[in-house]
C-alpha cells in the first residue's frame, strides 16, 4: 500500500505559532501513529520508521515543534516545555479531526519522549491516545560537573536572558552508529544545534516531573532504549518505567544502541522496529467516528506548570 503525503500548517492555540504537520497516509488505514521529534531535528527524519510500515494499515502524522524544522519559533527556544506539550495537543486534535478517530497511537523520540510523556499526563488527554511509545526519551541527560555547574548558572540567567541561545555541543558521533546517518544529520539544514538558557534548564527538569506524575498514567506504554546511548541516560527511562504503576507496561533495552534507535545500522535497527510493531499489533485500534458516530471533541487540555507537589499512585 502506497503512502499519499502532505505538508500541511496549523496555528498554536496558545499564541498562534504557525505549526508545521505531514501526513503519510494510506486510504482505510485503521491505526495512526503521531509522531514527536527530539530537540534540534524535525519530522523528515523518520523515513526509516514510516517505510517498515508501508504494507501495513497504518498512517503516520509528524510535528515540528515550535522552533524546529519548519515551523515558526526562534531555534532551540520555547516560552517554557509545556509551550512543546501544547503544541502536540493542538496536533493531536487536528489529526483526530482529519482522520475521524477517537484516538491514536503516540510515539516520541529523545525529547520528543518526554513530550509525549508529558502530554499523557496532563488532564483527560488519555482519552485521545490507545497507547504510547517512548524511545530513547531524554528524561536524563548525562552531565559531567562543569555541566551540572552551568545548569546552575543557567537556571539564574534563564530569569535575566531565557531566550538568549548557545550551542548545545551534542557530540553528533553519539546520533548513531551509522556514519551515514550523523552526515546527514550534521548536513541537514533544518537541524539546529542551538538551546536558550531557559530551555536548557526546563529540559533538565522533565525526568523529576514525570516519575512525579507517573503513576497518572492509564495508557499501554513501551519504552525503548539503547544503552549505549551518550545522549539521553537510559537509567532515566529505567527510573521511569519503575514509577510507573499501570500493569501494561513494557521496556525494552539494546546492547551497543547508539541514541537514535531507528537510525542504527539496517539489520540492527530492525530489531527496534520490530519490537514497536509487535507492540502496535497487540493493541485494539480506536474505530472510525463515522461507524461510532461520535463527534470528535474540539477540546485541547493544556499543560499544567510544573507543581513540586508530589502525585500519589494508586496501585490496582
Amino acid at each position: 500500500m502506497a503512502y499519499q503525503h502532505k505538508e500541511f500548517f496549523l496555528q498554536s492555540s496558545r499564541d498562534n505559532t504557525k505549526l508545521f504537520g505531514q501526513a503519510w497516509t494510506k486510504s482505510g488505514a485503521n491505526r495512526i501513529v503521531v509522531f514527536c521529534h527530539g530537540f534540534g531535528e524535525h519530522s523528515g527524519r523518520y523515513s526509516n520508521l514510516i517505510q517498515y510500515f508501508k504494507d501495513s494499515d497504518v498512517s503516520f502524522y509528524g510535528l515540528d515543534l515550535r522552533g524546529h524544522g519548519k515551523s515558526e519559533g526562534k531555534r532551540g527556544h520555547a516560552a517554557s516545555f509545556e509551550s512543546f506539550v501544547d503544541d502536540l495537543a493542538d496536533f493531536v486534535q487536528e489529526v483526530r479531526k482529519r482522520e475521524s478517530k477517537d484516538k491514536i497511537l503516540l510515539l516520541g523520540h529523545s525529547m520528543g519522549g518526554v513530550v509525549v510523556i508529558r502530554y499523557a499526563l496532563e488532564g483527560i488527554n488519555q482519552d485521545y491516545i490507545y497507547g504510547l511509545l517512548a524511545c530513547s526519551s531524554a528524561l536524563k541527560i548525562p552531565t559531567t560537573a562543569v555541566q551540572r555547574f552551568q545548569i546552575a548558572v543557567a537556571g539564574f540567567l534563564r530569569k535575566i536572558a531565557p531566550s538568549t541561545t548557545l550551542d548545545a555541543n551534542l557530540d553528533t558521533s553519539l546520533v548513531s552508529r551509522d556514519p551515514e546517518v550523523v552526515q546527514a544529520y550534521i548536513d541537514d539544514p533544518l537541524v539546529h544545534g542551538k538551546i536558550s538558557f531557559s530551555m536548557g534548564y526546563e529540559l533538565f527538569q522533565q525526568g523529576a516531573i514525570a516519575n512525579r506524575k507517573a503513576g497518572i498514567l492509564r495508557t499501554p506504554i513501551l519504552v525503548l532504549h539503547g544503552l549505549a546511548d551518550g545522549i539521553a541516560d537510559p537509567a532515566g527511562s529505567l527510573e521511569f518505567y519503575n514509577h510507573l504503576v499501570y500493569k501494561n507496561k513494557r521496556m525494552k533495552t539494546y546492547k551497543g544502541f547508539y541514541h537514535e534507535l531507528m537510525n542504527e545500522p539496517a539489520g540492527e535497527r530492525d530489531k527496534v522496529l520490530k519490537d514497536i510493531k509487535e507492540f502496535m499489533d497487540s493493541l485494539v485500534p480506536e474505530r472510525n467516528k463515522s461507524a461510532s458516530k461520535k463527534p470528535v471533541s474540539k477540546k485541547v487540555v493544556k499543560a499544567k506548570p510544573a507543581s513540586k507537589k508530589k502525585v500519589a499512585a494508586k496501585r490496582k
